[in-house]
């Protein structure tokens, strides 16, 4: 299994990327290999609203940045492993940018899943997504929402499986990604 783990912490000192590091080292001792990547490292533009990764070029975003080949990566990977500062229990907007540039990775025809509406699929296989957030302190409706969030792009990202934690800057980020990393296993 291969996992591509997006530390989208705003620093190398935030509290999300020893998250970020906590999920490499849970998913790597059972056995999957992780690749990590540094979002504020790419060279990653905001999604400009155009609709060519459905219209121009299909599945493939049109801004010639870290977009199209971090998308490439996500749909390749067996496990999409997120670590992110959780604000007002929504991504972080290192992630929340990258995840704006995914949207190619579905097709713009309708369906209904569990009768509700949402993208088609545009592949056979989708990865199973595990997200683990941070907060200042820790705030029991941040953490629920965030977690029905994952749960609602998971859905619409046709994942096969999803879970999420959010653990705050002073507690242990090991015991939640271990739990996370198990619920992939559990997901396969």
């Amino acid at each position: 299994m291969n996992a591509l783990l997006l530390d989208a912490s705003p620093s190398a000192s935030h509290s999300s990327s020893r998250a970020a590091d906590a999920l490499h080292a849970a998913l790597a001792a059972r056995g999957t290999q992780v690749d990590r990547v540094i979002v504020r490292d790419l060279n990653l533009h905001p999604c400009t609203g155009c609709f060519g990764c459905w219209t121009k070029r299909p599945g493939e975003c049109l801004i010639a940045d870290d977009g199209p080949p971090l998308a490439a990566r996500v749909i390749a990977s067996d496990v999409l492993a997120v670590a992110c500062p959780v604000s007002f229990g929504m991504w972080g907007s290192l992630a929340k940018s990258a995840f704006d540039r995914m949207i190619g990775l579905v097709l713009p025809h309708f369906t209904k899943i569990d009768g509700e509406v949402h993208h088609e699929p545009r592949y056979a296989r989708y990865p199973h997504w595990i997200a683990l957030g941070t907060q200042r302190r820790p705030n029991a409706d941040a953490a629920a929402l965030f977690a029905q969030l994952v749960a609602r792009n998971a859905i619409n990202f046709h994942s096969p499986s999803h879970a999420a934690e959010v653990v705050s800057e002073h507690e242990a980020a090991a015991a939640a990604a271990d739990r996370l990393a198990v619920s992939v296993e559990v997901g396969s």
